[in-house]
């Protein structure tokens, strides 16, 4: 039986129309049942709170308020957490794949120290420390419980070579850095790949060096999927979620 999560989300890429409105996607739906009649939603960040209004689970009146006063662009990536009674607490993280809050701190700590910012472990490392190649996104998790995970989208060298590269403060934080082990990768459906993992690019990078072209091929993955990959076990043979999860690319926006 499959256990729904307590907090589902979806994310969404800023595209040309955002500002128009953004509409929540098809597959989240069923993560929304008994709210069909709503047609309001609450969306929070720093603290704050944005009413918008709700039409066929389209973000539309109110929702050009917040993005500009979070100063959206395109290429932004939003993650909608739904925290339930249709309030959704939203992550951004813009163009180099950071943390918005962590590149404004970045800059503040810069401009008053003029110093490199080394940063705890739960703040998101500077963009040249993560992996270009693949445009990923690491997404902070909700609590201490919640399984490591980061969302990214399928770039185009994901799918011309064998293997699937980590962002590199995912494989440190979650103790995966530099193991050379077997990895079993986990579908929707509960169905199992065996992948390798290990160094690349000589051994400046980590990630799957061996078995991603037969999973990516089983799912049909193309360039411009967005999918989220959650480190569910770190034993000797760790085991991870791939979802292919809801990136919007090609919906109504």
């Amino acid at each position: 039986m499959k256990i729904p999560p307590k907090k589902p989300h979806f994310f969404k890429p800023i595209l040309p129309g955002f500002k128009n409105g953004l509409k929540i996607p098809v597959g989240f739906l069923k993560y929304l049942k008994g709210h069909d009649h709503i047609e309001n939603a609450i969306l929070r960040r720093d603290g704050k709170k944005w009413l918008v209004k709700l039409n066929d689970y389209r973000f539309e009146a109110g929702w050009s308020d917040f993005a500009e006063h979070h100063d959206l662009q395109l290429g932004d990536m939003l993650v909608f957490r739904h925290e339930g009674n249709m309030e959704f607490e939203v992550v951004i993280f813009d163009s180099s794949h950071c943390d918005r809050e962590y590149v404004e701190y970045l800059q503040q700590q810069e401009e008053a120290n003029n110093v490199e910012f080394k940063g705890a472990t739960n703040i998101r490392k500077k963009p040249s420390n993560m992996i270009p190649l693949n445009a990923q996104v690491s997404t902070p998790t909700s609590g201490d419980d919640d399984p490591p995970y980061f969302v990214a989208i399928i770039k185009p060298y994901c799918i011309s070579k064998p293997v699937l590269y980590f962002p590199r403060h995912f494989a440190k934080s979650s103790g995966l850095m530099n193991r050379k082990c077997e990895m079993i990768l986990k579908d929707e459906a509960q169905r199992s790949w065996s992948v390798r993992l290990g160094p690349l690019a000589g051994r400046r990078h980590f990630g799957i060096t061996s078995g991603w072209a037969k999973f990516r091929a089983a799912k049909g993955l193309q360039v411009g999927d967005a999918y989220k990959f959650e480190l569910i076990k770190n034993e000797k043979i760790p085991i991870a979620h791939f979802h292919c999860r809801y990136s919007g690319i090609g919906e109504e926006h």
